[in-house]
């Protein structure tokens, strides 16, 4: 029997922005996505905030669209971090978002880092000052703003979404950790720090755990935000006062709906970022200082009570341009690529990447070049990858037993082969979206069907 309830989970990610339509049960039921609506300028990207919403409200309609009947009773919204909204007193957008991946904000870190010291600023707050960081984009946007109405609030995307569906203006404890503005301890916002940066120090709304009832949607409160162009569809209606949350960072988002957030397992989510999330006890300044020099970082976790471990690099970005160089475009091609390259190994060609976000380089092209051999070099470099961040997190928490592989690239036969040697067991769930799924589970705590994460329905493994 089609349930009589449902939940509605939406995920805002850097490339797509995908809804699903999930049973109490944890069933996903139907889906729906659009593309997240970046343009590009010189230093990276910006987005409208109506933009956002309206690729966000669309993705929804289409999933209910192919829902069956059922009474909507949660909707939880996930979504990257550090990328802000930023409201004017009248609680709209008063400026573009930057992307959590844009360049603004470079010179401003550096002088973060003179003026507060690396090691306490990391102590504060488990990251290392950078350009991604909130704090060094509002820092940029502060001075480099010449006019406009003032800044007097700022939402991170999900907490932007859930507001504009009709939600109270709250700020979810795993987002705002990616802020750089964030006393983990005792979940402060750092007043200096904001100062600093040149905005209120009320400008971040108080801080709420994932799954917090923000209110109920309300579809006349989302037809008043300017700018969005989108004529509501007749299954929107069916959102019509529904229990909203924030569900969070998207990562950690994931780790509580897949039930990967165990003493000894590790999330793997693989998207255009890959992100390692390991779930540990809150950590003290100076334990936080050392995850950071070890290459890691630090915040409050989606899981009430729980830090979480973070680090990526960019996987999805890699392999695609990867591909773009083979000429592989379709996705049979790309099926027989990944089927050769299980069984070719790379010989003498590797792929380096020195940074985060820095051009790869092609190494050592000897005789068995071959295209299956670059697909295999290119996952080998991402297992170098993998290796130094889990062997981080092992040196805090202790080895992993268990990987919960998920996102989009978990198709790929090479990255599963590879990634199995990460821990004894490796799990790959049978979930479609697994980041709106678990906005789904979250949403079912602002409707009451659950009291946090530990009652969420763990999905099985794919056989």
């Amino acid at each position: 029997m089609a349930p009589t309830e449902l939940l509605v989970g939406l995920d805002i990610g850097t490339t797509m922005t995908k809804a699903a339509v999930v049973s109490p049960g944890g069933d996903e039921i139907a889906w729906g996505s659009a593309p997240t609506p970046w343009r590009a300028v010189p230093t990276g990207a910006e987005a409208e905030p109506a933009d956002i919403l309206e690729a966000a409200v669309g993705a929804v309609a289409a999933a209910l669209a192919s829902a069956p009947p059922g009474r909507v009773v949660g909707v939880g919204a996930t979504s990257m971090a550090e990328t802000v909204v930023l409201l004017g007193s009248d609680g709209f957008p008063v400026a573009p978002s930057i992307a959590w991946h844009d360049g603004r904000g470079e010179d401003e870190s550096a002088q973060l880092t003179r003026v507060f010291g690396a090691t306490a600023f990391s102590e504060r707050t488990g990251l290392a000052a950078s350009p991604m960081c909130t704090l060094s984009k509002l820092a940029w946007f502060s001075r480099h703003r010449r006019h406009g109405p003032p800044v007097v609030r700022a939402l991170s995307v999900a907490d932007w979404v859930v507001h504009s569906l009709g939600g109270e203006q709250v700020a979810e404890a795993s987002l705002a950790s990616r802020t750089g503005a964030l006393s983990l301890a005792g979940r402060r916002w750092w007043a200096e720090g904001l100062e600093w940066a040149g905005v209120a120090t009320d400008l971040f709304p108080p801080v709420v755990q994932a799954g917090h009832p923000a209110g109920k949607v309300s579809l006349a409160d989302l037809a008043r935000v300017p700018g969005l162009a989108l004529h509501f569809p007749e299954a929107l209606q069916r959102l019509e006062g529904a229990a909203l949350t924030s569900a969070g960072h998207d990562h950690m988002c994931i780790a509580a709906g897949l039930g990967a957030v165990g003493p000894a397992q590790i999330l793997d989510s693989c998207g255009t970022a890959e992100a390692f999330v390991r779930t540990v006890a809150p950590l003290d300044g100076p334990a936080l200082a050392r995850a950071v020099e070890a290459g890691l970082n630090a915040g409050w976790h989606t899981v009430p009570g729980m830090y979480a471990l973070v680090e990526g690099q960019l996987l999805g970005l890699l392999l695609e341009r990867v591909l773009a160089l083979l000429g592989v475009t379709e996705p049979e091609a790309l099926t027989a690529l990944d089927a050769a390259a299980v069984t070719v190994p790379a010989g003498s060609l590797r792929v380096v990447q020195e940074g985060f976000d820095t051009p790869a380089s092609i190494l050592e092209v000897g005789p068995t070049a071959s295209p299956a051999a670059l697909w295999s070099a290119a996952l080998n470099c991402l297992s170098e990858g993998a290796q130094r961040i889990t062997g981080a997190m092992e040196a805090i928490a202790g080895p992993a037993q268990e990987l919960f592989f998920s996102g989009g690239w978990a198709r790929c036969a090479g990255l599963r082969q590879r990634r199995g040697e990460l821990a004894p067991t490796l799990h790959w769930p049978a979930v479609t979206e697994a980041g709106a799924r678990g906005a789904a589970m979250f949403g079912g705590c602002a409707a009451g069907l659950f009291s946090g994460p530990g009652e969420f329905p763990v999905p099985a493994d794919r056989p």
